[in-house]
């Protein structure tokens, strides 16, 4: 009878190492899954906040300068004029 209670002991203790491996190796698995979803999540909040912030922002290009009433200027500015121009002010 005594050895029947050390087998007994031994298979009991057996089925729960293997009870409680199982589920840890089950938590590891949720918790690498919940890692990909977060991970998944925030890149596409990222990605939704920065699509979301260039609508939103006027484009920060080069501009001309507003003119009192003179008519508005060509959109590409000629360089070599504005550079002749700025000559002829400054009396160079």
């Amino acid at each position: 009878m005594r050895w029947f209670k050390v087998v007994a002991v031994a298979v009991g203790v057996f089925v729960v190492l293997v009870v409680a491996s199982t589920l840890v190796g089950y938590l590891i698995w949720a918790a690498i899954a919940a890692l990909v979803v977060a991970t998944i999540v925030l890149a596409l909040k990222a990605a939704h906040y920065k699509r979301q912030v260039s609508w939103e922002r006027p484009d920060r290009g080069l501009r001309e300068p507003a003119y009192g009433s003179q008519p508005h200027r060509q959109r590409t500015p000629n360089v070599d004029d504005e550079l002749a121009r700025l000559k002829r002010e400054m009396g160079g």
